[in-house]
């Protein structure tokens, strides 16, 4: 090997003179820091978070003489080297009316351009995810009044004039997340762009925006998201981040080009969605008996099934929340992470750094956790992973997707684990659907038809001693659908749950075997006490929390 050349006396002298000069920066930023009472801190030995330094571009970073280096929810950090700059309190009293609380540090020339550097490592899609639409809490009480229903988004948006894009979309998001709509739609035709919510899991009409409007609504949405606004024949993917009374949340934004011109899809990810409890999700009483004495347990594995869009998410992170305790390490890989969880270490799948989730799976295990949620397992090399975390000593959560509780153990077959490691890994299987709640303010009570009660009779046939409900006769009442403005005349608002549980106890563990079937399975389950999701979701007709229309939408039954 061969070994550096030999420094002359010259470039020795300009090191020393240089280290001496920077040396002589940080004392006098620490002479600062002292006299103003502020910490002081030199940034080349602390790191810089690239999410925070994107908060503030790199125009007025070096103007402001500042750089945000660490962010935490509405705090962050702002290493700083002249508290006194016009340049820097503008900026400062932005971020403040903004409602982040800021901590300042005193900082070096030197270290401020090393901060500075970090905004070339910056990625487009890194600076997507600092797009902010502010909505303050008094603009969001005026659109509350002037907003209650889908009817009065379209007249606000029919009223709106080309120059005013940016009010548009703050229009189109708080009335998103007034009328709890999950996502928003803009989808271009000949002569206008229609608008459609999609609320309870169903799109409905809104209105329609004019091409002059919608063409500047686009590219406000695009900026936002960190999208490129000379590409329109190409799908684009970005998010922003809305602020809202000192709760963020964040926007996911799909640009797809279509025949006459490019649709837009905003996937609202509000906090709220998912802040439920097990106690809130509708599980019957003997289905959360069981599941609270599951996620005590310190190892095995509890999976949930459904669709895309069933509710999986929500019930894995109450499922969390439910074992989430300072003694308790827990860590989950997710693709993307959509809601932040406090006291929970989240890690993401990078596919682009192929960073997979039998990888990060791999990894997160030498982090000796006790309990680990894996977003999906979708192959081989997942489910083997997560089996065998099972079998030594940890709690497994995950999903699958299979049409109810009784396919997860033929799907786990079929990607090649063993028969007999699997039955003595898995815990528990929850198999769910949503409902929509019929409106409470509109709903009408009335007596079921002879056929219909012949049916309801038929259905809830066997079911467990410990499953109850109302004596099934003429003088039951049930609830059908009307609607009224609350409900923008569905006659349904909200949704909830119904489920399918399968418990993996002795006697169910002996039928896993290599050419066990589906059916076989979901034999055995109903002798254990299987309650169908037909048959939870009538429980529910009972209870008068949704209607005989919407179980059978649902269950297909």
């Amino acid at each position: 090997m061969n070994s550096p050349a030999p420094k002359n006396k010259s470039e020795d002298l300009t090191e020393k003179l240089t280290e001496l000069k920077r040396e002589a920066e940080e004392k006098r930023a620490k002479q600062m820091a002292d006299k103003l009472n502020l910490p002081y801190l030199d940034l080349r030995i602390a790191p810089i978070e690239s999410e925070a330094l994107g908060l503030i571009d790199e125009e007025s970073a070096r103007k402001a003489k500042l750089a945000v280096i660490k962010k935490q929810d509405r705090k962050i950090w702002i290493a700083l080297q002249e508290p006194g700059n016009q340049s820097t309190e503008e900026i400062i009293e932005k971020l403040k009316n903004n409602n982040y609380q800021i901590i300042l540090i005193v900082v070096s020339t030197n270290s401020l351009k090393r901060a500075w550097t970090g905004y070339q490592e910056l990625v487009q899609s890194a600076k997507g995810i600092t797009g902010k639409v502010e909505i303050a809490g008094s603009a969001l009480e005026n659109l509350k009044k002037e907003i209650k229903n889908l009817a009065d988004v379209k007249k606000r948006i029919e009223k709106t004039d080309v120059g005013q894009a940016s009010s548009i979309v703050e229009v189109l998001l708080a009335s998103g997340l007034q009328v709890n709509a999950s996502d928003i739609h803009l989808e271009s035709e000949v002569d206008k762009t229609n608008l459609r919510y999609r609320i309870d899991g169903l799109l409905q009409n809104v209105g329609f925006l004019s091409p002059k409007v919608y063409y500047f609504v686009l590219n406000r949405l695009k900026l936002l998201a960190g999208l490129k606004l000379n590409i329109h024949d190409i799908a684009q993917d970005g998010r922003f981040t809305v602020s809202l009374d000192k709760t963020d949340i964040e926007i996911r934004v799909s640009c797809l080009p279509s025949a006459y011109g490019e649709n837009i899809v905003m996937r609202i990810l509000n906090p709220k969605a998912i802040s439920l409890g097990l106690g809130d999700l509708g599980l019957r009483s003997d289905l959360l008996n069981i599941i609270q004495k599951e996620v005590k347990k310190t190892d095995g594995m509890l999976i949930t099934t459904g669709p895309t869009g069933s509710g999986k998410t929500t019930l894995l992170y109450a499922l969390i929340r439910e074992i989430n305790k300072p003694e308790i390490k827990i860590i989950t890989l997710e693709d993307p992470i959509e809601y932040h969880l406090a006291g929970i270490t989240q890690t993401q799948v990078e596919a682009e750094k192929d960073y997979t989730f039998a990888k990060g799976l791999r990894a997160i295990l030498r982090q000796d956790p006790d309990a680990i949620l894996v977003g999906e397992i979708r192959d081989k090399e997942t489910a083997q992973i997560a089996v065998q975390a099972a079998l030594t000593g940890h709690l497994v959560f995950s999903t699958l997707h299979t049409n109810d509780a009784a396919g997860a153990i033929p799907r786990f077959l079929d990607l090649g684990i063993q028969a007999s490691n699997l039955a003595a890994a898995l815990n528990l299987v929850i198999a769910q659907r949503l409902v929509r709640r019929v409106c409470p303010k509109c709903r009408q009570a009335i007596s079921p038809s002879a056929d219909q009660l012949s049916q309801i009779k038929k259905a809830l046939t066997g079911l467990p001693q410990q499953v109850r409900h109302q004596e099934l006769n003429k003088k039951i009442k049930i609830y059908q659908a009307k609607g009224c403005s609350q409900c923008n005349q569905t006659g349904y608002q909200g949704r909830i749950a119904v489920f399918e549980m399968i418990l993996i106890d002795q006697t169910m563990e002996k039928i896993i075997r290599p050419e066990v079937s589906h059916i076989q399975i979901l034999e055995k389950a109903h002798q254990q006490g299987l309650v169908s999701f037909r048959q939870d979701a009538l429980l529910k007709v009972l209870e008068g929390t949704t209607t005989l229309e919407e179980a059978k939408r649902v269950t297909g039954e």
